[in-house]
């Protein structure tokens, strides 16, 4: 990973503490009635991010917070995991 990749990983992860995230992380989790759009699974879950936004300008990475509810999906942990494995996540410079 390089350094640019490993601050923003870094930025990413302090974000996802931060409460609009967390407020937002709900809102997510209850539009998609409380349960992994993929399984089903109703525990451990988690919203992933379909996309990451970075502005063109200025290369700064939006946070987690900053992102529409579209580009929002709830999942449980090990969907969220296996996607990961599978799929890297697009980066679409705003």
């Amino acid at each position: 990973m390089n350094t640019q990749s490993s601050q923003h990983q870094s930025i990413y992860q302090q974000g996802l503490e931060d409460p609009r995230w967390k407020q937002l992380r709900l809102k997510v989790i209850e539009r998609d009635g409380n349960q992994c759009r993929i399984c089903g699974q109703r525990t451990e879950l988690q919203v992933h991010h379909r996309q990451y936004h970075k502005d063109k300008a200025t290369g700064v990475w939006s946070y987690p917070w900053e992102y529409h509810p579209y580009f929002l999906i709830t999942v449980c942990d090990s969907c969220h995991a296996k996607g990961h494995q599978l799929f890297s996540i697009p980066i679409k410079e705003i």
